[in-house]
């Protein structure tokens, strides 16, 4: 009523509203004034349809612009708290984001040191020498028995790196220390795992909030990240008071430039510097299939437990007289003390099921099966693909739901997929194992353990040539290892196609196979075996070279294989 009442004073004129005045001159031009009140009306020639405000679909929809450069505000701390329960309580969220670091992390990423030999005055030769050896030296040390590398000894290097992407993932931010520390390795460098709550701002500095210093991050004059403000425990952690809690400056750099804090995080802003979880666009409808999944459980077990009913023909008062007056009662008919007297002495029994004995009259009625959502499987499916959308996974990855999938949408899945595991592969492993690697370098060089051209002193002139490292991680799989097999084998002979690009594709490290098939040719040779013949492809049963399953070879070195397949062309007649 008191709308009403306001929209008719409105209509009559009794407000104090000012109300816009818009004058037209005669020569059809407006005053500034007249212009802005048609613009404060939402009108105007520089409109577009996405600027209207007199849309229906645009009705109260005016986000303002947010400043990228902080969390956030208190939005970070519900996002991030929401991403993990629903990791922890959500099956088809912990299994999508499990599906994801599987793909792009796997068990155990290893390292593929890269150093620009060129730029070190240096031959190819030189590099694969060098690169082996300290390839082994890291693998040593990532996976060290005693788990040295980390910080806390609970995760080899490998598993480091797959709970830091986790982390990257569900909570948008991975951090991480670098520390050095004596434990009987000559090599000190260890990783401290951090959680991204813990970067904050010291309270007593919070009046110091600006351009320099947000949210714990410390700044140069351009906006890069020159430290961190890290509180000394977690904000929630019930064992330690918050004013026993200190806050700790730990520089993004030492003075050698030598890594100190990693800091990773996926902007989608020029001037973001803190991560949001990529569950956010699919939290809204996991929780309502989460809630319809409830309620799906809850109506088959109702259905399940309430099998039948009984429905008797008399009233309530029959039955209530019944149950409360004695059986020696007049109002009783006697027969019924019999009848119940009989039946407990005589029970009747089925294997496997309660047979209940009713009174004489008394029917049994079974309830229908309600369910809420009759369209449950579509709409889950739905849901389920906009959910694996949004984590950049397939939908039966997801769902294991493989009902449906050929040859050929298998294939173009797996393309596209491909193409967002390598991006997101190569981004994370740069920004956060490349460092740890070239800070644990530059103790090896230091110690003399490792050799670099130019002695120590230019590793420091020459760090990037010799650091840049690429991450060799699970392999791009096979829908048709026949099909794709034969693909490779011509791109490769055309050129195309590189046989160390094919076997990074497997996930599999090429000098690692390269050492394996020289062995593999020296130890035949040295139990007098003859060699392996490479030049084969299976061949269909009854075509000449041999039964089905046989194998027919490149016969005359013109790399085309199965020559036998081929016509042959008819022979000419003898002359008579």
């Amino acid at each position: 009523m008191a709308v009403r009442a306001a929209a008719l004073s409105i209509s009559a004129g009794e407000t104090d509203l000012e109300k816009p005045r818009i004058r037209v001159r005669a020569d059809g031009t407006m005053s500034a004034e007249s212009q802005m009140a048609v613009l404060a009306l939402g009108f105007g020639p520089q409109k577009r349809d996405a600027a209207r405000r007199d849309l229906t679909e645009f009705s109260g929809w005016s986000p303002s612009l947010r400043f990228a450069g902080t969390s956030y505000g208190a939005d970070w701390s519900t996002i991030t708290g929401r991403a993990r329960d629903l990791d922890e309580n959500n099956g088809w969220i912990n299994g999508g984001l499990d599906r994801r670091v599987e793909s792009v992390i796997g068990v155990n990423i290893r390292l593929s040191a890269q150093p620009v030999h060129t730029l070190l005055n240096r031959d190819y030769d030189w590099r694969m020498t060098w690169t082996g050896y300290v390839q082994d030296r890291f693998k040593v040390w990532g996976n060290d028995i005693e788990r040295r590398c980390d910080a806390r000894q609970k995760l080899s290097f490998g598993a480091i790196a797959k709970l830091a992407y986790l982390t990257y993932v569900r909570d948008g931010e991975a951090a991480a220390e670098i520390r050095d520390n004596k434990r009987g390795l000559t090599n000190t460098t260890n990783v401290l795992l951090i959680e991204a709550e813990r970067i904050s701002t010291p309270p007593e500095r919070t009046h110091l909030e600006g351009p320099e210093l947000r949210d714990g991050v410390a700044m140069d004059g351009n906006g890069a990240a020159i430290g961190y403000w890290l509180r000394s425990g977690h904000p929630n952690d019930p064992n330690q008071s918050f004013a026993a809690q200190r806050w700790d400056y730990i520089p993004a750099r030492g003075k050698t430039g030598r890594a100190k804090f990693l800091h990773v995080y996926s902007p989608r802003r020029t001037e973001q510097i803190r991560g949001i979880s990529r569950l956010a666009e699919s939290m809204v409808p996991a929780k309502m299939l989460d809630r319809v999944d409830r309620a799906e459980v809850a109506a088959a077990l109702k259905s399940a437990i309430l099998s039948f009913f009984i429905k008797s023909p008399g009233t309530t008062e029959d039955v209530s007289g019944i149950f409360g007056a004695p059986l020696d009662d007049a109002s009783v008919d006697p027969w019924i003390g019999n009848y119940l007297d009989l039946r407990e002495r005589n029970p009747v029994i089925v294997d496997g099921a309660q047979v209940h004995h009713l009174f004489p009259g008394e029917e049994v009625e079974a309830p229908a099966r309600q369910s809420p959502n009759a369209n449950y499987p579509d709409f889950a499916r739905f849901v389920l693909q906009k959910i694996a959308g949004s984590l950049g996974i397939s939908y039966p990855q997801l769902s294991q739901d493989w009902a449906g999938i050929n040859y050929s949408s298998a294939r173009a899945l797996l393309n596209e997929l491909w193409r967002s595991f390598l991006e997101d592969r190569y981004y994370f492993t740069q920004a956060f194992l490349t460092p740890i690697y070239a800070a644990w370098l530059e103790v090896e060089v230091a110690n003399g353990d490792v050799k670099v051209p130019g002695g120590p002193a230019n590793f420091y002139r020459n760090k990037t040539a010799i650091c840049m490292a690429e991450w060799i991680g699970p392999g791009r799989g096979s829908v048709d290892p026949l099909k794709e097999a034969n693909a490779n084998n011509l791109d490769t002979a055309a050129g195309r196609k590189s046989t160390v690009e094919c076997i990074l594709e497997n996930g599999r490290d090429p000098t690692d196979v390269m050492s394996e098939e020289v062995w593999m040719m020296e130890e035949r040779e040295r139990r007098k075996l003859p060699p392996l013949n490479h030049n084969v492809k299976p061949d269909a049963a009854g075509e000449e070279g041999g039964a089905a399953g046989g194998t027919q070879e490149d016969r005359d070195g013109d790399g085309v294989p199965l020559e036998g397949r081929r016509k042959k062309p008819p022979e000419e007649p003898e002359d008579a």
